[in-house]
């Protein structure tokens, strides 16, 4: 008779499940309720772990909206990869224009925008722009790899041109999204990164 082992941990399960939940519960509260009265407290309560447990993974409320925002980017704005530039630049921007364009999704980036904690938030919220960043840089690669963009593109400027635009009209409300907006955007940054789509619509 063999001797027993005992049961067969599932590498990562619990602290998987646990990041789930303090994720989840994270997004939901802001979405409900924006970040003003976002505790560590609160998430723990409803994710039902320790608060510890949060502390331990999240020492700050910072670091809790910035990982339910990657969160939130990586199961509502997937990098695409159809074989197009274009294609692919204007699947990403219009996932974007959906995001931006929810009123629960743009308190969540409005209170991003403003929290000032002294810079310990700062950082946080640079490091989810670079990996959003890092991510989209695969558009440009595969791009460059096709032959429809030039050996040398600045993936990280190409994106921020292309996003820059949504987010200004998302953060300032002076102008919405049109039907020509991310036609219009896309034209406008293959234009300046490689000059053979034409001039940029206006």
């Amino acid at each position: 008779m063999s001797e027993a082992t005992g049961p067969v941990r599932r590498p990562g399960g619990r602290s998987a499940r646990v990041q789930d939940a303090v994720e989840s519960a994270t997004m939901r509260l802001l979405l409900e309720n924006g970040h003003s009265n976002l505790t560590i407290r609160a998430v723990a309560q409803a994710a039902g772990v320790a608060e510890t447990t949060v502390y331990r993974r999240w020492p700050s409320v910072g670091h809790l909206i910035a990982a339910a925002l990657l969160r939130l980017t990586a199961t509502d704005n997937p990098i695409p990869d159809t074989g197009s530039v274009e294609d692919d630049l204007a699947t990403l921007l219009s996932q974007i224009v959906a995001l931006l364009t929810r009123p629960d999704v743009m308190r969540v980036v409005r209170s991003a925008a403003a929290i000032d904690d002294g810079g310990a938030f700062a950082a946080t919220r640079a490091a989810f722009f670079d990996a959003r960043f890092t991510a989209s840089a695969a558009i440009v690669e595969r791009a460059v790899a096709r032959g429809q963009l030039p050996a040398g593109t600045d993936s990280h400027r190409l994106i921020e041109t292309l996003v820059a635009p949504a987010y200004m009209r998302a953060l300032l409300g002076s102008r919405g999204f049109d039907d020509d907006f991310v036609d219009s955007s896309v034209a406008a940054t293959l234009h300046g990164f490689d000059g053979r789509t034409g001039p940029p619509r206006p």
